[in-house]
């Protein structure tokens, strides 16, 4: 229903303004310079009251008519849609989508012996994402992305009551889904962010990221199995996805499958995530 008042509303408009445009011409021919520049400086308003003065003698009573009919039909529906509503459903607007980039934490396992591999893990998702990039539009997510700081919330509690507003007026905005999971992960609330990924994947089943983050958890929790699984489903949907093949290498690593684990590193290099591949490199992890 709302594109049907949008619709019908940019009809309107789009017939004032045509309808303003011929009666400013009208003036200037017939009122003079000076009745067609007053008319300009009061944007149409003294055109359309020197076009109701002058419709009689000019012949102008239908194309007046017309004018106010578009303009009564503009603001009622207006008042009946919501400005701000109108504004967002026009066509030049876009979605609301999934328009800020993935969001993606990793919390380092205390069982990994090297601490370089911690390091490795922190860096390459900070240097992934990119919480400066603002949405035409600001949103709560946006405001909960640009909580993200060095790969997690300075303000994780913030941040969920950011997402859980996007949510309220979106119920099925997939990233806002999978950016409170990551917030949850930050408050080790490992079962609220899976449940969070799992709602974020029935919504968007092709969002890649979303079984990436969801691995994770799987991984802080060292169940590598179950995050080398949902790794594989990311990779499955992006097949240059850099970050998944990294992080699927350090789940073959805890693993001791160090072979498989190498493969992915050099698969993540080529695709221009090659820190795996330099640690790797560097505690003699691979040759």
């Amino acid at each position: 229903m709302d594109l049907i008042y949008t619709s019908a509303c940019a009809l309107a408009l789009l017939g004032a303004i045509i309808l303003s445009f011929v009666m400013l011409i009208k003036s200037f021919k017939h009122g003079g310079v000076l009745t067609g520049i007053i008319g300009v400086v009061t944007g149409g308003l003294y055109t359309y009251v020197w076009g109701w003065l002058k419709s009689k003698q000019l012949q102008l009573t239908k194309p007046m008519l017309l004018w106010s009919v578009c303009m009564i039909l503009v603001g009622a529906l207006v008042y009946m849609t919501g400005p701000a509503k109108l504004i967002q459903s026009l066509p030049n607007q876009g979605g609301l989508g999934l328009l800020s980039q993935n969001l993606q934490k990793i919390t380092a396992d205390k069982n990994i012996k090297k601490p370089v591999a911690r390091k490795v893990r922190k860096r390459i998702i900070a240097k992934n994402q990119n919480p400066n990039d603002k949405m035409k539009n600001a949103d709560w997510n946006t405001r909960a992305v640009s909580l993200w700081k060095k790969a997690q919330y300075t303000d994780s509690q913030k941040a969920i009551t950011f997402l859980q507003k996007a949510i309220q007026e979106n119920p099925k905005f997939a990233e806002a889904y999978n950016n409170r999971g990551n917030a949850y992960r930050d408050m080790k609330e490992y079962a609220k962010a899976m449940q969070d990924y799992n709602m974020a994947i029935s919504i968007a089943p092709n969002l890649e990221k979303t079984y990436s983050n969801r691995g994770n958890i799987y991984f802080d929790q060292r169940n590598y199995l179950m995050a080398i699984r949902d790794y594989n489903k990311a990779i499955s949907l992006n097949a240059s996805y850099s970050l998944a093949y990294l992080n699927r290498g350090l789940a073959y690593h805890q693993l001791k499958k160090d072979e498989l684990a190498c493969r992915d590193f050099v698969k993540a290099c080529e695709f221009g995530e090659c820190d795996g591949v330099q640690w790797a490199k560097k505690t003699q992890t691979c040759k």
